[in-house]
């Protein structure tokens, strides 16, 4: 066994264990969501962490949880479609293709899903205070928005990666560049 084969067994263990770990991941958002909507102190629970004690005034009607999914289901949408991207880098990864333009697309897309997440955040708490009090039978209208260091780290991280991942881009571009020298 070469000295470099031990790295790449330990990287091949690692992106198959994170793979399964990514799957399991996004079936447990998905399922989650859908629990969340569908039973009330639930979706309490996600008014209470996205708009703090405003939230616990909001009524939990049907309608207002429709309204809650409704407004959530940007951010959700992008969260698993980051999964799905990173899960695809960690099958790559598993195959051996560490260092290829696809495994580079892959980080890429996860890197912007995870930067996208920044904006989201009050993005969605605006419009879930909105669309939950909309849904409110005594008329009563409620506009909140919340800034989190969630967000500003979500947005750092996710930089860092796609730079990260951009220079993956260009070192394989320059391999495969140098390949065709003889």
């Amino acid at each position: 066994m070469s000295v470099l084969a031990v790295p790449f067994d330990r990287l091949t263990r690692l992106a198959r264990a994170m793979e399964i770990v990514t799957t399991i991941g996004i079936v447990l958002v998905i399922a989650g969501m859908v629990a969340c909507f569908l039973i009330p102190d639930w979706t309490r629970n996600l008014l209470l962490a996205k708009l703090g004690q405003v939230g616990a005034q909001l009524p939990v009607t049907p309608q207002a949880r429709f309204a809650a999914a409704c407004a959530v289901a940007l951010p959700v949408a992008v969260m698993v479609y980051g999964l799905v991207a990173v899960r695809a880098l960690f099958r790559e990864c598993a195959q051996g293709r560490a260092l290829t333009a696809r495994a580079a697309h892959h980080l890429q897309m996860f890197a912007a899903s995870v930067a996208v997440q920044a904006p989201l955040g009050p993005l969605t708490s605006a419009l879930l205070s909105v669309a939950v009090s909309m849904a409110d039978p005594s008329g009563q209208r409620l506009h909140a928005i919340t800034f989190s260091l969630h967000d500003v780290y979500a947005l750092i991280i996710g930089g860092a990666l796609f730079a990260a991942a951009t220079v993956l881009c260009e070192a394989v571009r320059l391999a495969d560049e140098n390949a065709t020298f003889v």
